[in-house]
């Protein structure tokens, strides 16, 4: 990994991160309960975000399939997402790992960042590069290691969850 940042000021940190880089275009990958809870606070602390590209897949481990990754293929391709756009994974485990491959494989490898939102994907699956999809009820069956551009790990995301 290039860059993790344990911090509590998100904002700040993940600002001065992306004005250092030169990204053509920002999106989000999200699922529908980080959408709710995360996404406000990102934005509010990021307003660069604000018009980023937003994508949600379905909450759950049994969406981290081939078919949340074409459409994340597909979204990216239909907003015209090139070789220097970023993805930013907010989310848990599914998020990160779904992210992370769709990222590795779009264009043979675009930047994402991940800015994990529970304390498993804080401590393991954003961690490593480890990045995949279950396939005929295998849990990570295809997938790659591919390190993020980096990784955002803001304590505030685990008040969010129940």
């Amino acid at each position: 990994m290039k860059q993790a940042i344990f911090t509590n000021n998100l904002g700040e940190n993940l600002s001065r991160f992306l004005s250092k880089k030169n990204y053509s275009q920002y999106f989000i990958l999200m699922d529908e309960n980080t959408q709710q809870h995360c996404l406000p606070v990102l934005q509010q602390e990021v307003p660069d975000l604000a018009t980023a590209v937003r994508i949600t897949v379905y909450a759950g481990e049994e969406h981290k399939s081939l078919q949340a990754v074409e459409y994340v293929w597909k979204r990216l391709t239909e907003e015209k997402a090139d070789r220097h756009a970023v993805l930013i994974n907010l989310g848990g485990g599914m998020v990160t790992d779904l992210g992370g491959f769709a990222a590795s494989t779009y264009k043979r490898g675009i930047d994402f960042i991940h800015v994990p939102t529970t304390l498993l994907a804080q401590v393991d699956a954003a961690i490593g590069g480890k990045n995949g999809i279950d396939f005929m009820n295998y849990k990570n069956q295809i997938g790659v290691f591919r390190q993020p551009a980096a990784i955002f790990v803001h304590d505030g995301f685990v008040k969010t969850l129940p």
